[in-house]
């Protein structure tokens, strides 16, 4: 019965060193002083009620402060609004510290769709390719917002867009482009059920391998594929921004804004 009680407490002991190391503890990070944590806090909860550039202001503003913010960020991961969730993903990446991967990967499994999509986008933008194949289902979303950054996002951490626009006007091409995209992941993966069905559900005629997809430039001001600066998509037709208004549009490249945000 002793042997028994040591050998559990041992086991005990040792999950929870191992659960430590896989998800590094707020303390781990630089750590603000009363003043800075309570405003950090107060700009974290103001989140849900801001909206475009009120929201892209204090988002940068909580991006731009640094590591300090992290702690904050982490617990944001969780809070109850996904529009906070979403947000801390996008700061998370903006800051590209990669200590942060083992909590975003936890986040990115998020019940809400728009939470799983900005996590994934993020740990893309700081290395974990594994996010992969949730990016290129986002090349199909009915938003160009969300169509713009899931391309920027691939395209900054792989070198390739494989002559994809998320503006085509063209629904072939633009499902040949995304299957592109996918016949690349399924020979980087070993999946290739992730591009056949999507070209068996499409109806799209096999294509040749297309070693050169590469972009032709680096993305600019991302020349080591840290988080890229906020890019929005370029005028369409109608002069217009690429999302048929003038107005800024939200980090979050969400399917839906979260509780009717507009």
């Amino acid at each position: 019965m002793r042997i028994a009680a040591l050998s559990a407490t041992f086991l005990l002991a040792f999950a929870a060193c191992t659960t430590t190391s896989e998800q590094p503890k707020s303390d781990t990070f630089l750590q603000p002083n009363s003043l800075m944590a309570g405003e950090i806090d107060r700009r974290v909860e103001q989140i849900p009620f801001l909206h475009r550039e009120e929201l892209l202001q204090n988002l940068l503003w909580l991006a731009q402060t640094g590591e300090q913010t992290i702690p904050a960020l982490l617990q944001g991961l969780r809070h109850e609004q996904p529009k906070v969730r979403s947000s801390c993903a996008w700061v998370l990446g903006r800051i590209g510290d990669r200590r942060t991967i083992p909590n975003l990967q936890q986040a990115v499994h998020d019940s809400d769709p728009t939470v799983r999509l900005e996590c994934a986008r993020t740990l893309v933008l700081l290395g974990d390719l594994s996010c992969c194949p949730a990016l290129i289902e986002g090349l199909d979303n009915e938003r160009k917002e969300v169509r713009y950054l899931c391309h920027e996002a691939l395209k900054s951490s792989t070198g390739r867009d494989f002559s994809y626009d998320h503006l085509s006007e063209s629904k072939d091409q633009m499902q040949l482009a995304v299957l592109r995209w996918r016949q690349w992941w399924s020979d980087y993966s070993g999946d290739a059920q992730f591009a056949q069905s999507y070209q068996q559900k499409n109806g799209l005629q096999a294509l040749p391998a297309q070693p050169m997809g590469e972009t032709q430039n680096p993305p600019p001001g991302n020349p080591d594929g840290q988080h890229a600066e906020i890019q929005f998509p370029p005028p369409d037709k109608t002069g217009n921004g690429g999302a048929g208004t003038n107005q800024t549009v939200e980090p979050n490249p969400a399917p839906a804004r979260p509780n009717g945000g507009q």
